[in-house]
């Protein structure tokens, strides 16, 4: 419960000059290289004895420029070794293609598509 207030606290109170780009890390951890709609997890570190289980999964846009697409408690080593958290990363996958599909490959044109959808 206390992750969950912390990382609710985080998410909430970010203003303008947050640096984003400090929580959120790639899904991938063996992605060594910066792609476009990336896609990323954050989660809280320096736990006293053990990284938090909490999880917010969001596509890339830019740095510092996240789409939040879900989240999940994941207590396994990999995203596919539960129903909760495969369906959290299908869901991940769905957005990303979806942004694609419609020449979302950043905030700029993301704007655009909001705009054009309003």
């Amino acid at each position: 419960m206390e992750d969950s207030d912390e990382l609710e606290c985080l998410i909430l109170d970010i203003n303008p000059e947050a640096n984003l780009d400090e929580l959120f890390r790639p899904l991938e951890s063996s992605r060594a290289t910066e792609m476009k709609l990336g896609r990323e997890k954050a989660r809280l570190k320096d736990r006293s004895n053990h990284t938090s289980w909490l999880r917010i999964y969001a596509i890339k846009l830019n740095p510092g420029i996240y789409v939040v697409t879900g989240g999940a408690i994941k207590l396994t080593r990999t995203m596919q070794e539960r129903e909760h958290t495969l369906k959290e990363l299908v869901k991940m996958e769905k957005v990303r293609q979806y942004l694609v599909a419609n020449n979302v490959i950043d905030d700029d044109s993301f704007t655009d598509f909001i705009k054009e959808k309003g």
